[in-house]
């Protein structure tokens, strides 16, 4: 391969790394950010962007490269036979580099989700039980029943899941969070909400003909207003 074939594989993976990192930040790929947990799913998606667009761009590139230049010049006839590099330098390089790259993001990977998992301490506690198809909320050191799932902004929740019939799963996309609720067991999940606002939990996974109705709203709101306003919406 000469230099200047290189080089023209070198300007077309850095244009389209470009073009791709400027539409990924120009298009609204995910909602807002509303939780502490979320900031770090973001930071681990932009992360694994930063080393997975350039491998892109550069096999893109190659493919064209091996398009343009191995093709067939005439009619019926074959292309340039290549059946390897010299030494096998280039296979080495890519399975050693692949590699590298692999545990490389695997420790990363597990170094946010341990992040994201975090203490067991939690400030408040949410009884949420899962059935076909509706959410039952339940705050016991208040003793009220809820519709809508209420949260104190900036305070670390702990909700502990449960399902009456078959898997749920909860989901509040702008938390970041999923957590599958497998019947007879209870499952923990714990995260610090940030943003005060209105949010919608869905639930996640196929659980019956009306799965898709399965919603429930979500309020965050100031610590200073959290017992008034479970108090209003309790039943």
């Amino acid at each position: 391969m000469k230099i200047k074939e290189l080089l023209s594989i070198g300007l077309s993976t850095i244009f389209f790394t470009a073009l791709c990192w400027f539409l990924i930040h120009h298009v609204q790929m995910m909602p807002e950010a509303a939780a502490h947990e979320a900031l770090i799913v973001d930071r681990a998606f932009d992360g694994m962007l930063k080393v997975t667009l350039p491998i892109f761009a550069l096999v893109l590139s190659m493919l064209l490269y091996i398009l343009f230049c191995f093709s067939s010049k005439g009619q019926g006839g074959e292309g340039v036979k290549f059946y390897g590099s010299r030494n096998g330098i280039v296979e080495t390089a890519w399975i050693s580099v692949s590699l590298v790259l692999t545990l490389a993001l695997a420790a990363f990977g597990s170094k946010e989700f341990m992040e994201i998992r975090g203490s067991d301490q939690a400030d408040l506690n949410i009884q949420v039980k899962a059935a076909q198809f509706s959410w039952e909320f339940y705050y016991p050191e208040q003793s009220v029943y809820s519709h809508q799932l209420i949260l104190p902004k900036d305070k670390r929740v702990r909700i502990l899941l449960s399902s009456e019939d078959v898997v749920h799963c909860f989901w509040v996309p702008e938390f970041r969070v999923k957590q599958d609720i497998v019947p007879g067991k209870i499952i923990k999940l714990l995260f610090t909400p940030t943003k005060i606002g209105d949010y919608t939990l869905l639930c996640a996974e196929l659980c019956g003909m009306d799965h898709t109705v399965m919603t429930a709203p979500v309020k965050v709101v100031a610590d200073d207003g959290f017992l008034s306003q479970i108090k209003a919406e309790a039943w």
